[in-house]
């Protein structure tokens, strides 16, 4: 047929001969050649889906990080402003507050301390008191949030904030310095 250049010209690449030449073998790839690239292909797929898929127990964790960091915050936030700051949460998000119990008001306006969602929803949200063991519990989504006031005094009573989705169970303890740190 001639060289390459001449196969181009002419169109050959579509009507390659069929039958093997004369003194050599077929071109193309055996059956066997095109299944082991199937196979490949499909291997290093399911890696890619099963790496790219996220952990719903890492969700979790983040999120308990990102509440441990911004307790520490607005512990800062309340020292500067001379005011109180708390913590407040349900099953399907939290903010922070200035005010009483009876008239919480929003820091909206800060970005840091705005409102979030926890995402997914959770299911259980405690608050452990480490120095006494008492326990406050919320599973109901219609039940008052939780409270914790974020802390003024540069030393205060341990506590540990465990939260629950249907997937995975997370706690974080605060120290009496108001670090936070996530309980595997």
């Amino acid at each position: 047929m001639g060289s390459l250049a001449g196969r181009w010209r002419r169109g050959a690449w579509a009507a390659a001969p069929a039958v093997a030449p004369a003194g050599g073998r077929a071109r193309g790839f055996t059956l066997l050649e095109l299944l082991v690239v199937i196979v490949l292909l499909a291997i290093l797929t399911s890696v890619v889906t099963i790496t790219t898929r996220p952990d719903p127990r890492q969700a979790l964790v983040r999120q308990a990080e990102r509440v441990g960091l911004l307790m520490g915050v607005a512990a800062d936030e309340a020292r500067m402003r001379r005011t109180p700051i708390a913590w407040e949460a349900d099953l399907h998000g939290y903010r922070f507050v200035t005010g009483t119990a009876d008239a919480p008001v929003e820091l909206a306006d800060d970005e840091l301390l705005r409102e979030r969602p926890w995402e997914p929803p959770l299911t259980a949200l405690a608050v452990v008191d480490l120095a006494t063991g008492t326990t406050r519990q919320l599973v109901n989504t219609d039940a008052p949030p939780l409270r914790v006031s974020a802390g003024r005094e540069w030393v205060q009573a341990p506590w540990r904030l465990q939260l629950r989705n249907d997937l995975a169970a997370v706690s974080v303890d605060f120290d009496a310095n108001g670090h936070a740190g996530v309980v595997q």
